[in-house]
């Protein structure tokens, strides 16, 4: 989502537009666009000249407005080329509010930690530029394989990739995100509670209570459930949590993750979160049988099978606050006219509510 693959299954338009086909049909041709592009970068990297860019629109992601930027230039009078992702606030969208602040210091940590990240490059609060926030970053690619690839007919590279997705997850969960301050600017935040589940429990309903949409009763109902039976977790067991952990969510090459993506659902929380997030999305790479053995000799935490049942519903309700309700608001207040992210919003919307439906139904254990 942040940076651009290779990979042809990944163009969202489902074209049969080789790579470099689908870079010249999403050109941006907007010359007033391109120059001040060119002008920030005249700013960024004073001793270039003669710049030069060829700018795409990335179409994969729909909670923030990517693009590509490919220059040339000359500096010093030898030939200089780079690329970065330029990811930008929109107007509206599915992940309200916008910050890049956030997402740049989060990349930070997890590069000055050594995981596989793109290379965090400029933060650009002043809407004076672009007329609205942004940040930038190194340009990887990469491929991002289907979970029904041809190539994990073969139990062996279904191991391989299986156990890297699980090892991946087990090195986010051991860093130290108290050292790198993380709690100061990733959800729950200040966010009141006796225990980190009930913190994130209210920073849900907080974001609901600042909507002009009322909640539904399935999600009062679900608040409600979910404070009844909640876990009570003692702060020692907090973790970063990377919130969006889903084996697309990454570049590959040769089994091995290249490059993490979409930082943007982060937060403090209990690793049962990632462990369901990733049963609930990523089919047979879920962190089942030997994966689930292999997360847990690299973390040294053990996967609590009832914990993980309360995080699916509680990472339901994420999709539903986050994604869906914040989505709707933005289209129907006219801040978002992407057909795609209200399609997005009211799927999920539909979805979780249906599903909600069918788990809360019982009193409190």
């Amino acid at each position: 989502m942040y940076t651009h693959p290779v990979s042809k299954s990944l163009a969202a338009n489902a074209s049969e537009l080789n790579y470099e086909e689908q870079l010249v049909e999403n050109l941006v041709r907007n010359r007033e666009f391109n120059e001040t592009i060119i002008r920030y970068l005249e700013r960024q990297i004073p001793d270039a000249e003669e710049i030069s860019v060829v700018i795409t629109r990335m179409m994969g992601g729909r909670s923030w407005d990517l693009f590509g930027i490919r220059a040339n230039w000359q500096e010093n009078g030898e030939p200089e080329s780079d690329a970065w992702v330029f990811k930008v606030a929109p107007k509206g969208g599915i992940l309200e509010p916008h910050d890049p602040s956030v997402e740049f210091r989060l990349l930070q940590f997890y590069k000055d930690s050594g995981l596989p990240v793109p290379q965090p490059v400029w933060l650009e609060m002043d809407e004076a530029t672009l007329g609205r926030p942004f940040y930038a970053m190194e340009w990887v690619e990469a491929e991002i394989p289907s979970l029904d690839d041809p190539r994990f007919e073969d139990p062996s590279e279904k191991a391989k990739y299986g156990n890297e997705f699980a090892e991946m997850l087990a090195r986010i969960h051991a860093l130290d995100w108290q050292a790198g301050s993380l709690a100061d600017f990733l959800p729950p935040h200040d966010a009141s509670g006796k225990d980190p589940v009930e913190r994130e429990i209210t920073w849900m309903e907080e974001k609901v209570a600042s909507m002009e949409l009322p909640p539904t009763p399935a999600l009062r109902a679900l608040f409600q459930w979910l404070r009844a039976n909640r876990p009570i977790i003692p702060d020692t067991e907090a973790r970063l949590v990377f919130g969006d952990y889903r084996f697309d969510n990454f570049f590959w090459k040769d089994g091995k993750i290249v490059s993490l993506l979409d930082f943007e659902m982060g937060l403090i929380g209990h690793p049962m979160e990632d462990v369901a997030f990733a049963r609930f999305l990523s089919g047979w790479a879920g962190l089942h049988g030997d994966q689930a053995r292999h997360y847990e000799e690299a973390s040294g935490i053990k996967i609590d099978e009832e914990l993980v049942s309360y995080f699916t519903l509680l990472k339901i309700t994420q999709i539903n606050v986050i994604v869906s309700l914040a989505g709707i608001q933005g289209a129907m207040q006219g801040r978002s006219r992407d057909a795609r992210s209200l399609s997005l919003a009211s799927g999920a919307h539909v979805q979780s509510v249906a599903m909600l439906g069918g788990i809360v139904g019982g009193p409190a254990q």
